[in-house]
């Protein structure tokens, strides 16, 4: 999404909040806040200005990260604290907030304890790029474009693998959202993206079919490239290349097809990474014999590579 969008979207997204009585009565709101908060006694601008996050917005961010008990809401810029405290309150979760303006975490406080959460969430006041957040598993944003790109390398260097972002309205330019809807509140369209934190598995993997399963002196080699949540690989059995079909990678979950019809072999590859190993089974045929194994590929770490890139709009 490109500045002038992101700003045309933030103008309505000013309107909305000044329309219409609060859905959730805990929760004390206040229609709209200028970009300036008053800290240590000084004026400091603000990344954001605070817009409240309309309630049915709200729900459908939880509901496309599939928010459960044991997740942990980390929001940053959470002004008035109303997505953790909806969280805490639907999901019995952990939430975690944190805003720059100090008015906003009272309001956050007074909010959480009108909905009885206390114990299940925090406010800290501060600057939401200095955050800790890694030990989220959730992570809900309504910034703007330029604020969502500052925090991408931080956001896929700290969060592990398979941990949901979800923001309202606002993209992150050329890593494309693996889910995106539309809603329509008082006749304004908001839009929710979320991302779900892929693994880094590029590099050179291999791996050896295990002795006595009828597979075995096959040598695998596998070198993968990586943008984001989307790999490409290139495969070898035994020096020979062979074709790697229906790729997919989800969080630490990975599956391909391996294809080599000069040797009569169809594997099915799933499993689980995590720092340089993979583990999980191969299901498929080597010469007309069926092969069910445990399946462990090991990578060497000098081939990562960042599976970040610039920005196309910086170009």
């Amino acid at each position: 999404m490109n500045t002038l969008k992101s700003l045309s979207i933030l103008a309505a997204a000013l309107l909305c909040a000044g329309a219409g009585p609060a859905q959730d009565k805990s929760i004390v709101v206040k229609p709209l806040y200028n970009p300036v908060a008053i800290v240590n006694g000084q004026e400091v601008q603000l990344d954001v200005p605070y817009v409240p996050t309309r309630f049915p917005v709200v729900e459908t961010m939880l509901k496309m990260a599939a928010v459960n008990k044991s997740d942990v809401v980390y929001d940053l810029g959470c002004g008035d604290g109303r997505i953790i405290i909806t969280a805490a309150q639907r999901f019995g979760c952990r939430g975690v907030g944190f805003d720059l303006d100090p008015e906003r975490i009272r309001e956050c406080l007074e909010n959480a304890k009108k909905a009885g959460v206390t114990e299940k969430v925090k406010f800290v006041e501060g600057d939401l790029f200095q955050a800790d957040f890694h030990e989220a598993t959730v992570l809900p944003m309504y910034l703007l474009t330029t604020v969502n790109l500052k925090l991408r390398p931080k956001i896929l260097r700290e969060l592990q693998p398979g941990s949901r972002v979800v923001s309202h309205n606002f993209a992150m330019d050329n890593w494309k959202a693996d889910a995106h809807t539309e809603l329509k509140v008082e006749d304004v369209t908001h839009d929710v993206f979320l991302w779900i934190v892929p693994a880094n598995v590029s590099g050179t993997w291999t791996w050896s079919a295990a002795p006595g399963t009828g597979a075995q002196g096959l040598e695998f080699r596998m070198d993968v490239t990586q943008k984001f949540q989307f790999p490409e690989a290139g495969v070898k059995i035994g020096g020979a290349d062979a074709t790697v079909k229906s790729l997919k990678l989800s969080g630490d979950k990975i599956s391909f097809v391996v294809e080599a019809p000069g040797k009569a072999i169809v594997l099915s590859f799933d499993g689980k990474a995590f720092n340089n190993n993979i583990v999980g089974t191969i299901q498929g045929r080597i010469d007309g014999r069926d092969v069910s194994l445990p399946w462990k590929a090991s990578r060497n770490p000098a081939s990562i590579k960042p599976i970040d890139d610039e920005p196309a709009w910086w170009n």
